[in-house]
């Protein structure tokens, strides 16, 4: 199931690539430079995937932003779009389930207690990853943006 080649244009060819997370790792952090800073991004990426597991027992994981190109300068990070299998298992979820899921997600204009302070943008693993949620019905919407400039994606599916 590997990832296919890089196109000259340095991203993987326009569409949606099967992927586990071996064949990122040896397309995206191998297969490319900066191996260093890539490898903190895959650790990262790593890390969301198992906690999403855990939460949405069956989805899909896009990965897009700087993390999929094949360019000179360092990846500053990587976008993460999660698509469950069954929405109503999100809305099922417990208070604890859904401060784990909230956990994942990108979440802009937030404003913390004690002391009050107000953040324009909170996201996932220290910063290094934009996690979002797609609703159902906005996967063409999402598949969109990510195939935007005519690049490709990775999916994976658990």
């Amino acid at each position: 199931m590997a990832l296919p080649h890089w196109t000259a244009a340095k991203f993987l060819p326009p569409g949606r690539h099967a992927a586990d997370l071996a064949d990122v790792y040896e397309r995206l952090v191998f297969d490319a430079p900066h191996q260093n800073d890539r490898e903190l991004l895959f650790s990262a990426l790593n890390s969301y995937l198992g906690v999403a597991r855990r939460i949405i027992p069956s989805g899909r994981a896009w990965v897009g932003g700087a993390f999929i190109a094949r360019t000179q300068s360092v990846p500053q990070g990587l976008d993460v779009v999660l698509i469950p299998d069954d929405w109503g298992t999100l809305k099922r979820l417990d208070e604890a389930g859904r401060s784990a899921m909230y956990g994942l997600l990108t979440l802009r204009g937030v404003i913390v207690g004690q002391p009050a302070m107000y953040l324009d943008q909170v996201q996932p693993v220290g910063g290094m990853l934009d996690g979002f949620l797609c609703r159902p019905g906005d996967e063409e919407i999402w598949e969109d943006v990510w195939s935007e400039g005519g690049r490709g994606f990775p999916e994976m599916v658990w």
